[in-house]
């Protein structure tokens, strides 16, 4: 009975109703509304058309798929571009009507066979340029300038009067055919880039939409300008003709895959240099072409085994003045290469592939670590790359012949072989030793001294032992420290035993050994064997010469 009373007590400390003075309950006249506050507890409500449940709302279905707006929407039209990377355009109308900038449409097909007449320049700035924006001076520059333009001359230009001829071509479709609006929009690109960087942010995605909204081929940009004038693109695989419309498919993919699809730069090699860059464009170019010839042989289709397809949808003309009859929205099924995990990392390692063989070749022993090359693709480089760099033993041979001509004074005359001659060595090499007996017995007699006590004979020094260089930070055996007697140590006993005698894991120690390797030599010293770590043959060498090891061993 006590337990229960003390739990009652304990539970009506939480009671708060118990201590606050009673309320009065107001009394609620015929005009007044009562604001007190009820529970209301509300039934289970009645379906109409379906079963009644627990819930307090209705179920509505949801379909699984886009909403209505899509499914009513249909695509002026669809098309397949001959570019084996994009699959498939979808071009829509554009969603809303506006009439801001019909206005300058209208200008634009009045202004548009106008010529100018030499005057002086006059600047001209807007963030978004129209023709009621300009004074008479500054129009009749503009139209000098658009003249010079389309003969071919440049003449200086403010960015805003670029911006007004760039709309004029997006605004004017019906009357510029878009073969020469695309051509236009990349030779004022390629014109005055360098005076106006900001064409470059604009232009490459302003000339995916103009190409994809009248299918067009992708433009021929210079190769050497590739990675200037792509590397922001949004859409770079439209860029990389495959089609066969511009020729030389293979070596646009190549490029393409070189510039933005590795994690590789192999300009930034310590190796790389003027005197080797011919070298290194070339073999590594070509390996990069044979593994994606050879990706489209196991493959089947191009990439389709390493990039999968994506989908992305673009406003056209985004930023610029464009009437809302010319402005689309596009959707593009593309093959995504650029941004296809596995294809990057094989590619990196392609390219290290290639960089390890010429290192080779060069007769320089550090090598980068390789992952992701199968044995099958390995075989389709190494045949490539035998062809393409000769073996050394070949390039000695080659050096030989060109010995100068006073080195050759040095060689030793080349004559037949003779018996007699024979004979004559033989005899005059008994002559000699005859004399070297003579002489030292001679020698021996003069030891003695008169009173015949034998001199006592100088020994020879004896040799001193060669020590290897004195360990300093910028070597081997100096950056490792007690650490490098661990490279002499065979067996994975023995290993354990200097790691324990240390307080350290054997791990740890092939860790510290292998960094310190990878500043110096770009690669590793130690890698697992059946036995314990052992060091990598192309290394020993070294450690020879700084006397961590004595022998190879």
């Amino acid at each position: 009975m006590a337990q229960e009373k003390d739990s009652v007590n304990k539970d009506d400390f939480w009671d708060l109703e118990s201590l606050l003075p009673a309320r009065k309950k107001a009394s609620v006249s015929a005009g007044e509304k009562d604001t007190e506050t009820v529970e209301i507890r509300l039934g289970a409500p009645t379906l109409k058309g379906a079963a009644a449940t627990d819930s307090l709302f209705v179920e509505h279905p949801v379909s699984l798929y886009r909403a209505t707006a899509k499914e009513s929407e249909r695509p002026l039209c669809t098309y397949q571009p001959q570019n084996a990377l994009l699959r498939e355009v979808r071009v829509y109308a554009w969603r809303t009507e506006y009439d801001y900038y019909e206005q300058f449409a209208r200008h634009a097909r009045q202004f548009h066979d106008k010529s100018g007449k030499e005057c002086p320049a006059v600047d001209f700035f807007s963030y978004a340029p129209q023709y009621t924006q300009m004074n008479a001076a500054q129009m009749a520059y503009y139209l000098w300038w658009r003249q010079n333009f389309r003969e071919g001359k440049y003449l200086p230009a403010a960015h805003s009067y670029q911006l007004l001829y760039l709309y004029e071509i997006i605004n004017l479709g019906e009357q510029i055919p878009p073969e020469k609006g695309q051509r236009e929009m990349l030779r004022l690109w390629l014109a005055y880039r360098e005076s106006n960087p900001r064409l470059d942010a604009l232009l490459r995605e302003w000339l995916v939409d103009y190409s994809l909204l009248y299918r067009l081929p992708a433009p021929e940009i210079p190769r050497a300008l590739y990675r200037e004038l792509l590397s922001g693109a949004k859409l770079k695989e439209f860029f990389v003709p495959l089609g066969g419309q511009l020729g030389k498919t293979e070596d646009s993919l190549t490029t393409a895959v070189l510039l933005f699809c590795n994690n590789y730069d192999y300009t930034k090699s310590k190796f790389y240099s003027a005197e080797s860059a011919a070298d290194y464009h070339r073999v590594l170019r070509g390996a990069v072409a044979e593994a994606l010839s050879f990706l489209r042989e196991r493959d089947g289709e191009l990439l389709m085994g390493k990039g999968g397809i994506s989908t992305v949808t673009r406003d056209t003309f985004t930023g610029a003045i464009c009437s809302w009859k010319l402005r689309r929205r596009v959707e593009v099924d593309y093959t995504s290469f650029s941004r296809t995990h596995e294809l990057r990392y094989l590619m990196s390692d392609v390219l290290k592939y290639a960089e390890n063989a010429l290192r080779a070749h060069r007769g320089i022993k550090s090598r980068l670590s390789i992952y992701a090359v199968d044995s099958a693709l390995r075989e389709r480089l190494d045949a490539y790359l035998t062809k393409t760099l000769p073996p050394r033993a070949l390039k000695k041979e080659r050096k030989a012949e060109e010995v100068p001509a006073y080195e050759k004074r040095y060689d030793l005359p080349v004559r037949a072989p003779s018996l007699a001659r024979a004979a004559e060595i033989e005899s005059d090499s008994w002559a000699t030793t005859k004399r070297l007996v003579e002489a030292f017995e001679e020698a021996e007699i003069e030891k003695k001294m008169p009173n015949g006590i034998e001199k006592v004979p100088k020994m020879p020094p004896e040799p001193v032992p060669v020590e290897p260089p004195a360990p300093t930070e910028n070597t081997l055996a100096g950056a490792l420290g007690d650490l490098a007697a661990f490279l002499s140590i065979g067996g994975a006993a023995a290993q354990r035993a200097f790691a324990l005698s240390r307080g350290m894991m054997v791990d740890a120690i092939v860790d510290k050994i292998n960094t310190v390797a990878g500043d110096m030599l770009g690669d590793i010293l130690l890698e697992e064997g059946d036995d314990g770590y052992t060091v990598i043959e192309d290394y020993v060498e070294i450690l020879v010469e700084e006397g961590i090891l004595k022998d190879g061993k």
